[in-house]
């Protein structure tokens, strides 16, 4: 059933995402804005709002480029799926940005290629790579993308290994990174050893990094935590020099399905786990 679905979504994915391509759509987008200027949101999170995003990502970057000055119009998605449902497909598609998709299945991002295929034949510099993202060759893939130092927009989201993914970049310098963060790890600074098995596919429970693992690792990198969704999973960082409130932990952890999600206290002295470094 899965090729069947591919196929649909590969050949109709235009036609599903007319009213997000609309210009209609972008003047809506931008209304939103302006009245989110007015009235800024006490957190990143109330500045949720949805074109291609499932959990408000889209308004909480477009409310984080409000505030950033100077931001290059480039983006790298790596986890980028069918690059549809993506952090960086609003930005593609309505605001003109460039970068590279990265996933591993080619028929994924073979939806992406059908879907953003006007946009490049009109001269869009969109790049999409096929390729398993490790430690020892994210820099390379980028770099060979033609991509390097100051960017606009990180997004990793690839189900594991995200951590040691960003930890290992250096051919970039962006602006704001979105990252995936195991929030079922509750307040606990924990990250699962990098390796092939650190994926949600090999094991539903034991993958990823808890929110504060990440925070230190943006810490260590010249990043603050600047928010999440509204779920807490989906973490976004921009330069410590920003003048962004730095966001707390806490409020990160808030939502009660979150609290919910919590892994009880058995579930780590039976896993092994690093901290951040």
């Amino acid at each position: 059933m899965n090729w069947i679905k591919n196929w649909v979504k590969r050949h109709f994915s235009a036609w599903r995402y007319r009213r997000q391509l609309s210009p209609a759509k972008k003047a809506a987008t931008e209304d939103w804005l302006k009245q989110l200027a007015q009235q800024p949101p006490s957190q990143l999170s109330g500045a949720s709002y949805d074109v291609f995003t499932y959990h408000g990502e889209d308004g909480i970057i477009l409310s984080l480029l409000q505030h950033l000055k100077e931001v290059p119009a480039t983006f790298v998605d790596i986890g980028a799926g069918d690059c549809i449902k993506s952090n960086c497909a609003n930005l593609a598609v309505h605001f003109n940005w460039t970068g590279i998709f990265i996933d591993q299945e080619d028929q994924q991002l073979a939806i992406g290629r059908n879907f953003y295929k006007k946009k490049i034949e009109a001269g869009g510099n969109i790049q999409f790579i096929t390729s398993f993202v490790t430690t020892e060759n994210v820099n390379q893939l980028i770099r060979q993308a033609g991509i390097k130092g100051e960017i606009g927009l990180l997004s990793i989201d690839i189900d594991g290994n995200d951590y040691w993914i960003w930890k290992a970049i250096d051919a970039i310098q962006p602006r704001i990174v979105v990252i995936e963060a195991k929030v079922e790890f509750g307040f606990r600074d924990a990250v699962v050893p990098y390796g092939r098995h650190n994926h949600h596919s090999a094991d539903k429970l034991y993958n990823g990094a808890s929110v504060a693992a990440l925070q230190k690792l943006g810490l260590q990198k010249g990043y603050k935590l600047a928010g999440a969704n509204k779920q807490g999973y989906n973490l976004f960082f921009v330069k410590q020099e920003e003048v962004l409130p730095a966001a707390r932990i806490e409020e990160i952890l808030d939502h009660s399905e979150t609290k919910e999600s919590f892994y009880p206290a058995t579930f780590f002295d039976e896993h092994l786990f690093e901290t951040s470094q």
